[in-house]
């Protein structure tokens, strides 16, 4: 079966729509943004927009779930050239790199709360992946999945802790030598 293709007007009026609020953020508070503003930005109108996504966070989150929860199955980076436990940090931090700004604003410390439990929960299932890659079919019941799910929450808060951190350091630290400081504290692989 062939795959339908999406309109290319379709596609730029997405693509008009993601740059309009991320232009947007740019210059001040997520929450301070209202869905006119965006669609005034974008020149398109309110329906349009409304025919494409359900809210603000449906538009900045639009492509990024599928895009996140893909990065379990990245290949193994190496750390002194042992494989790293957690293969979604490296790709998730040189993208992070790539907008930091954005990033600042929307997951840095004075971020979004809405944002950051909904980033907070798509690194979980990331995380939840991982570790089922490292142990697969291993079963799990009572007191072990409850342990899990807190390696799991131990795992994304150290994450989002170390990147938290990197947001306010500047451009001094390269993603490298972040995801190898956060591989170091979640452990051997």
């Amino acid at each position: 079966m062939a795959k339908k293709r999406t309109d290319r007007r379709i596609q730029r009026t997405q693509r008009r729509l993601k740059e309009a609020l991320i232009g947007l953020i740019d210059t001040r508070d997520y929450d301070a943004i209202s869905i006119s503003e965006i669609v005034e930005a974008a020149d398109v109108g309110r329906s349009t927009f409304y025919s494409h996504y359900t809210s603000k966070d449906d538009l900045l989150f639009s492509g990024f779930d599928r895009w996140i929860l893909s990065l379990a199955d990245h290949p193994p980076a190496r750390v002194g050239g042992s494989p790293t436990r957690f293969r979604f940090s490296l790709p998730f931090l040189q993208h992070v790199a790539t907008q930091k700004r954005f990033a600042q604003a929307l997951i840095g410390r004075a971020g979004n709360a809405v944002i950051r439990q909904k980033t907070t929960a798509l690194l979980a299932e990331v995380v939840r992946r991982e570790l089922e890659r490292m142990a697969p079919g291993k079963a799990l019941s009572g007191d072990a999945k409850q342990r899990r799910e807190a390696e799991v929450h131990g795992v994304v808060g150290a994450f989002l802790g170390v990147v938290t951190w990197w947001l306010g350091a500047g451009d001094r630290v390269i993603p490298e030598v972040v995801d190898r400081a956060f591989q170091e504290l979640a452990g051997p692989a």
